[in-house]
């Protein structure tokens, strides 16, 4: 019975997540692997993910950015993921800061330590009938496998895109607040000019 996991595969050199896609396309086409979706990925040190381009890069292109990987891609290298410290950013320096920089025990928190800043990854998503056929192929290549059950990733990721949208709706409410409080201040100012005017100009008290 096949299993549904997102598998990230680390390298240090590039080079070598393609020698590796390569491959596991070919096991792919032989019915020992089945890949959903599959990208490389490179994370800078502004903590962004850049998928790479071209078909050597990719596997079911047409499905990246719309499932799992897309949803991860978004999560990890944008605005949240900075917020919650998932950015490569706080990440500079290697796995050991990733660990004091993110203390959830979570699969998207895993995935972050994986990737810290200048690894080149294939982000996967596929159903594996025994996890070896994948590892065979990476390990020769110094692959640094992580896999994780697709339901759980799907869930959290699902987590955060709501918790994203509700912190987008606080901050406009925040932000109206404070610019109605701003425009009411800037009227009683005006109005209290105005009255200290026409003090002086009457002679008033």
């Amino acid at each position: 019975m096949a299993v549904h996991n997102f598998v990230v595969v680390s390298f240090e050199e590039s080079a070598n997540a393609y020698k590796a896609l390569s491959v596991l396309r070919g096991a792919a086409a032989e019915g020992r692997i089945t890949i959903d979706a599959a990208v490389i990925g490179e994370r800078g040190a502004d903590g962004g993910l850049r998928l790479a381009e071209g078909e050597d890069a990719m596997i079911g292109g047409a499905t990246v950015g719309g499932g799992l990987i897309g949803m991860a891609v978004g999560i990890l290298g944008g605005p949240l993921g900075m917020l919650l410290g998932w950015g490569a950013g706080s990440l500079i320096g290697g796995f050991a800061d990733a660990d004091r920089v993110d203390r959830s025990e979570t699969a998207i928190g895993e995935l972050s330590r994986r990737l810290p800043a200048g690894t080149t990854a294939i982000l996967a998503e596929v159903e594996e009938y025994a996890t070896e056929v994948l590892d065979d192929v990476v390990a020769p290549l110094g692959g640094q496998v992580l896999r994780l059950e697709a339901d759980q990733v799907l869930g959290e990721l699902e987590a955060a895109e709501a918790a994203a949208i509700a912190a987008d709706r606080e901050a406009a409410r925040v932000l109206h607040e404070e610019r109605r409080q701003e425009r009411k201040q800037k009227w009683e100012d005006r109005v209290e000019s105005l009255r200290e005017r026409l003090r002086r100009k009457n002679g008033w008290n």
